[in-house]
């Protein structure tokens, strides 16, 4: 069975509609995969995000969109591009791929810190 996963394309804005979006897939690098395959309908959000090392600042690649162009570009190596990016106001955007787990309302605790029963 597929697990649920949201990709967010986060601004400092926040999240709006048109920012995520709920998958179905086997795992984080299914989706990595599908975007390498089929790049234009994941093309906005990819435009947007830039992949960052915070320790190395003449680290670059472009956008994502650059990346998937690239053919020697892999699922996986496209995963680390996608956990290296980050907010910086309003020009870049934070790529992220979260795997979701259905709660049932009665069961919701939003604190991080408590034990989960």
């Amino acid at each position: 069975m597929a697990n649920l996963y949201l990709i967010t394309s986060l601004f400092d804005e926040g999240i709006y509609e048109s920012s995520f979006r709920v998958v179905e897939a086997e795992s984080e690098l299914e989706i990595a995969e599908h975007i390498l395959t089929y790049p234009a309908p994941w093309q906005w959000f990819l435009e947007r995000s830039y992949p960052r090392d915070w320790q190395n600042p003449r680290f670059s690649v472009g956008s994502l969109w650059d990346c998937v162009q690239d053919p020697q570009m892999t699922p996986g190596k496209l995963l680390e591009l996608i956990k290296m990016t980050s907010v910086d106001g309003d020009s870049t955007a934070q790529l992220a791929i979260h795997k979701i787990t259905v709660n049932k309302l009665s069961d919701i605790n939003t604190d991080p810190w408590s034990k989960k029963t």
